[in-house]
């Protein structure tokens, strides 16, 4: 269990939090790590056609009136929005290109009230010649080092990388940390060429899939070491971490830092920051929907994130579809004006992405939180 009550993110105007719009595009991919779970709900699903571009197209005019309702409500400061487009592997959808690029122009009524940054989560395998075709629409690229590709693979992403660092765009590698002692080695290696070649980078533990046979992630003891160390450095003020004291080397069932590298506040310490923190917590009211949404471009089906999947009956669940986006946009304004938006109320065993959105153990707590967030804002019960 943790040992705080309140968890937000640190200030940071290098990496502000923005309201992420998760878009996965498609399902098909061109890899098959085997870290990646298969399925409806796994990373990818390569039985799965490519979703038409005219469905595409649609689902961006819904993303941009949903988030543009949060908007209105949000207060000066945190009004930015990241549209991030991914897969399975996003890149390789045939209407990659056209989708891009009708972006900025269904944006374009909305540039008065909210920044959008375009970014798409890639494993960066493709064409060079596909790839400068998507850098022009795109603001940052956050490509996945997979310690599973063959040397050909790995080239073509170092390649890659550079192509996209060359052309002024920002770039970032999450590089993913294999508990495969051979692979480990070679995504260290990846962090060596990044320093190397002045790409930022954020090394990502592989966080377990549960209820399956990948439920586990066991890492040795070096490590562990390796990463204690890590976060110790990412870490303001803070003089050890869970790693340190524990001999669990499930890191799942442990902690978590933040997938896109934010440092951590708890219990409203603003100058004491985290990398690395304790990921469970069941029951807390979060604020998970006022910074994300999730939308499964195979299927229809809309989440408030990714990870988590929670709705706001509190349960694990979508909170729409696609075939029927008006509903959704109708109820959800209508709260809003109200303020009678539900608070989301964790129950799942552990949180991954999303867990840079603010919580807290307490109702009344959350309301003193969340008070930087919104505007014009009443107390939950």
């Amino acid at each position: 269990m943790t040992n705080f009550n309140t968890v937000e993110s640190a200030i940071d105007p290098a990496n502000r939090i923005s309201f992420l719009l998760d878009w996965e595009l498609t399902q098909k991919c061109n890899l098959d790590c085997s870290y990646c779970a298969t399925g409806t709900y796994g990373g990818h699903d390569n039985t799965t056609k490519h979703p038409s571009k005219i469905d595409c197209l649609k689902t961006l005019d819904f993303m941009f009136e949903y988030v543009d309702l949060y908007m209105n409500y949000k207060t000066k400061g945190t009004k930015y929005v990241m549209l991030n487009v991914y897969g399975g592997e996003s890149l390789h959808h045939p209407d990659i290109v056209e989708i891009l690029s009708e972006v900025r122009k269904k944006y374009e009524s909305y540039a008065d009230r909210w920044h959008l940054t375009v970014t798409t989560t890639t494993n960066a395998i493709l064409a060079n010649k596909k790839l400068q075709k998507i850098i022009p629409y795109i603001d940052e690229f956050i490509v996945s080092y997979h310690p599973e590709n063959t040397e050909k693979q790995h080239q073509q992403f170092k390649d890659n990388i550079l192509t996209i660092s060359q052309s002024g765009k920002r770039v970032r590698c999450s590089v993913l940390m294999h508990e495969d002692s051979i692979a480990f080695n070679k995504s260290l290696d990846m962090i060596e060429w990044c320093k190397n070649n002045n790409i930022k980078f954020t090394p990502k533990q592989l966080d377990g899939t549960e209820g399956t046979d990948k439920d586990e992630r066991n890492y040795n003891k070096s490590q562990v070491i390796w990463f204690d160390k890590l976060w110790k450095g990412k870490s303001y003020g803070v003089e050890s971490t869970k790693l340190s004291t524990t001999g669990n080397y499930n890191l799942t069932d442990v902690g978590r830092a933040c997938c896109g590298g934010r440092q951590f506040c708890l219990d409203k310490d603003y100058k004491t920051r985290h990398a690395y923190i304790d990921n469970k917590f069941p029951d807390w009211y979060c604020s998970v929907n006022w910074f994300f949404l999730y939308v499964k471009q195979v299927n229809g089906e809309i989440f408030v994130n990714k990870d988590c999947k929670m709705n706001f009956s509190s349960e694990v669940g979508p909170i729409g579809n696609l075939s029927d986006t008006r509903s959704l946009l109708n109820t959800l304004s209508s709260q809003l004006a109200e303020n009678s938006l539900p608070v989301i109320q964790c129950k799942k065993y552990s949180c991954m992405c999303g867990m840079c959105a603010p919580k807290s153990s307490t109702i009344e707590e959350y309301n003193e939180i969340i008070k930087k967030y919104q505007k014009n804002y009443g107390e939950y019960k």
